[in-house]
């Protein structure tokens, strides 16, 4: 468990002290196993940032802000191109990743 404590300067409060837990910080919404293995995957190096190795994190989009960057592209129309079919590998993967995310 770490800590962190804030100087009060020459107030006569007692320090301030944040205990934050590894276990405190994860979601209900990790499984056991799927902190189990970030934590074997992951070099410890990067243990303090742990959050964002984590599927449900990582399928999140971030809040939307003042500076937001849109690109209009009103009455444009894509270039025309020839369709190729996909190959069996190619068709696959994009119904496995499909069935994961709808």
């Amino acid at each position: 468990m770490s800590s962190l404590h804030l100087f009060q300067g020459d107030m006569d409060l007692p320090p301030l002290s944040f205990h934050v837990s590894l276990e405190e910080q994860w979601n209900e919404e990790e499984e056991p196993e799927e902190i189990e293995t970030v934590l074997k995957v992951v070099p410890p190096a990067y243990h303090q940032s742990l959050d964002v190795f984590f599927k449900v994190k990582a399928e999140k989009l971030p809040p939307h802000r003042a500076c937001d960057h849109h690109i209009k592209l009103e009455g444009l129309l894509p270039p025309f191109g020839v369709i190729y079919s996909p190959s069996k590998h190619e068709s696959e993967t994009l119904q496995a990743y499909i069935s994961e995310n709808v």
